[in-house]
């Protein structure tokens, strides 16, 4: 536990190699006016699903810890117009931020000690074969073709967390069996996130509500108020008018489809895990469920299982490959809630 922690903070024509470059060159300059001394370095950290991604820390000699800060939402910036500088100077105020949040929330010390950590245990829920490399170093549990894992949380905010994940050397450390971990893990988790379940044309009409009023609040310059006017209509009415629209082409598709996931919209597909969570949902509806794993933050679920489950699955692999950050990937294939037997199966196994 002496080891240097990097923990991890997430936020989703020069190529990228020279961008990080430049990162690394400008982050310094502003490292040593801010801070006096300090090394910059781009490490290519292992995400979810065997992902790497490209991400910038700032080391000093005095700090045992300090945060990873991911690039590619910064190139993309910088390639429609925003420049090095000032994505440098955000990253600086990001790693400021970040360490005094993990400072004052747990100290590296505390970390060994588990009476400290064990009400910051949470779990989630990823795939198995994608991360057999990670697994083999991680305690975790199988759940279907997924796998159940654990983390410490260290600070929490509306846009993501800031968390270590836990490792085999670290259970020994606490002197504690995987078992233990599991057991304060499924507690803390079922009671700090809550499920969460939204009809489908509601959270569409929400997603694209709400990039309408960042296209009128970028438009404008300001915030946009309740009496404000978008095109000839108010908010209010183009809400109505979305809404309208969703439920239409919610009938066109004839599949009455939920979204289910945590009270903070992270790590929420294991809501699947929590005990009743389906069966109520399918008992309130008198329906068998299919289960859509659209990424690790949530699922759809969708009544009733009479539908092509071959198309359903070509359907999340498509969305996968084409649309979906892989670090999100949760499952390529559909799953079946059955009720009578309640518990989740595969397709085939509903008969």
């Amino acid at each position: 536990m002496c080891e240097l922690l990097v923990f991890e903070v997430m936020k989703n024509d020069m190529k990228y190699e020279s961008f990080t470059e430049e990162v690394q060159k400008n982050l310094t300059t502003i490292v040593t006016e801010k801070i006096g001394e300090g090394t910059v370095v781009i490490r290519n950290v292992l995400k979810n699903n065997g992902v790497r991604m490209k991400a910038v820390s700032i080391l000093r000699k005095n700090e045992n810890a300090t945060p990873s800060i991911y690039l590619k939402q910064y190139y993309n910036e910088f390639k429609k117009g925003r420049s090095v500088e000032s994505i440098c100077n955000e990253i600086f105020q990001i790693y400021e931020e970040s360490l005094k949040a993990f400072r004052e929330n747990i100290s590296l010390e505390q970390l060994s000690d588990f009476e400290t950590v064990q009400d910051k245990i949470f779990y989630r829920l990823i795939n198995y074969e994608m991360n057999r490399s990670l697994l083999a170093d991680v305690p975790h549990y199988r759940f279907l073709d997924l796998a159940i894992v654990f983390f410490i949380c260290l600070d929490s905010q509306d846009d993501g967390v800031t968390s270590v994940l836990i490792h085999h050397f670290n259970v020994d450390a606490w002197g504690k069996t995987a078992e233990e971990i599991r057991e304060c893990a499924l507690k803390n988790t079922w009671k700090k996130y809550p499920v969460w379940i939204r009809n489908m044309e509601d959270v569409i009409s929400d997603m694209i509500l709400k990039d309408i009023k960042a296209t009128y609040e970028d438009q404008e310059e300001g915030m946009v108020e309740e009496d404000s006017f978008y095109g000839n209509y108010d908010i209010s009415q183009v809400e109505q008018v979305i809404k309208e629209e969703v439920k239409e082409l919610k009938a066109e598709k004839n599949m009455e489809m939920y979204v289910m996931s945590n009270s903070h919209r992270l790590n929420g597909a294991a809501c699947i895990t929590y005990p009743g969570a389906l069966k109520q949902f399918a008992e309130e509806h008198q329906s068998d469920l299919c289960i859509i794993p659209s990424s690790i933050h949530e699922v759809i679920l969708v009544l009733g299982t009479d539908w092509d489950m071959e198309w359903l699955d070509r359907m999340i692999r498509q969305v996968n490959k084409e649309d979906l950050d892989p670090v999100e990937i949760l499952s390529d294939h559909v799953y079946i809630y059955r009720r009578d037997l309640e518990k989740i199966v595969y397709p085939g196994e509903e008969n």
